[in-house]
């Protein structure tokens, strides 16, 4: 049997709907390219009717599904079509509430064919907002989306790096962690594998968070790596599991990431600069996290840590506490003479 050179991985859980738009926008592509191309649908032991999508999917191109026994967890269902359950040369795992345009699919394919010293590629994406599709109220493809721009990475052109040249937040803000955006050689890749524990609670650690870039920082540091500029693919926020946790992701989880990258050898001055621009967009973040108000992720944050990670960055971290903790000591205030709290930061 042949080996496909590009899989294409699909984990899902009790998303039907959306499967069925991502599968229907790739597979009559699929089909025109197959066995160059697989499609391997992950399912996370889901209650809707996910299989049956997948089974009328089949009449529009092929397509693999696998059934999880039980509910893995989002992380070790996302692991598993990388370490497993996907057999091509190059491994490209999107979200199962994302669309891959037929042209990205076949640009990628070039740059497999035409760069055979590249292990990492960059498949640049065009966000959109879930509303821009259920605007449609119907079956959608990538077609009913023709506008390229803007794009999650500026830049137009193609290029060749090296891989951590790209970790970069002009390329992607959360330095490679766009899974959509990652196009990986299957054999690199699977030179390092992420043990989760059983007992950790999704976002509590690093790897429940970001495993794909604890095993990229492994396996792709100082390889040969490729810029697609051209928007492959379409990214719809909104309906994500972890939106919630947004906050801690920016706060501690993305400076985490940060620091593993310098721990498997990316140079400190870059990851600095990275630093530094996650710092100034951290603001709100850590407003939100340190209000009174309910933020998922919270007991998994500190102050300490936050701090520790930016101790680069102490004058930028003085100036973003101050205010808050200004306000936190006029909240306490307000609330020992009993009157009601402020409810702006502003000229707190």
């Amino acid at each position: 049997m042949t080996r496909p050179v590009l899989s294409i991985g699909i984990p899902t859980y009790n998303h039907a709907p959306l499967l069925k738009s991502a599968l229907y926008s790739i597979l009559p592509t699929v089909r025109e390219l197959h066995p160059l191309v697989e499609v391997v649908v992950s399912d996370n032991c889901s209650t809707d009717d996910t299989e049956a999508v997948v089974r009328l999917a089949e009449a529009w191109g092929p397509v693999s599904y696998v059934r999880n026994e039980r509910n893995l967890g989002m992380m070790r269902n996302l692991l598993q079509l990388y370490d497993t359950l996907l057999t091509g040369t190059f491994l490209w795992v999107i979200g199962d509430d994302d669309l891959i345009r037929p042209e990205g699919i076949k640009r990628v394919l070039k740059v497999i064919e035409t760069n055979p010293e590249v292990d990492y590629i960059f498949a640049n994406t065009s966000p959109r907002h879930e509303a821009d599709r259920t605007a449609f109220n119907r079956l959608v493809n990538s077609d009913d989306f023709p506008d390229l721009w803007p794009a999650k990475a500026a830049e137009r052109g193609d290029y060749a790096a090296t891989f951590e040249a790209l970790i970069d937040p002009k390329v992607d803000e959360t330095f490679l962690g766009s899974i959509m955006c990652s196009v990986v050689r299957a054999s690199r890749w699977r030179e390092h594998q992420i043990q989760l524990s059983g007992e950790a609670q999704f976002g509590s650690t690093l790897p429940e968070s970001y495993p794909n870039i604890m095993i990229l920082a492994q396996t792709m540091v100082n390889r040969k790596a490729y810029y697609i500029g051209y928007p492959c693919s379409i990214a719809f926020w909104g309906v994500q599991n972890w939106s919630g946790y947004q906050a801690l992701y920016v706060l501690l989880r993305m400076q985490e990431a940060l620091e593993y990258y310098a721990h498997c050898g990316v140079e400190r001055e870059r990851i600095e600069r990275c630093r530094a621009d996650l710092l100034e967009r951290s603001g709100p973040a850590l407003w939100a996290m340190l209000r009174p108000d309910d933020v998922q992720g919270r007991e998994y944050f500190s102050v300490l840590r936050f701090i520790y990670l930016n101790r680069y960055h102490a004058r930028k971290i003085y100036q973003m506490l101050l205010p808050i903790l200004r306000y936190r000591l006029k909240s306490l205030l307000y609330q020992a003479v009993g009157r009601k709290r402020p409810d702006k930061l502003a000229n707190s």
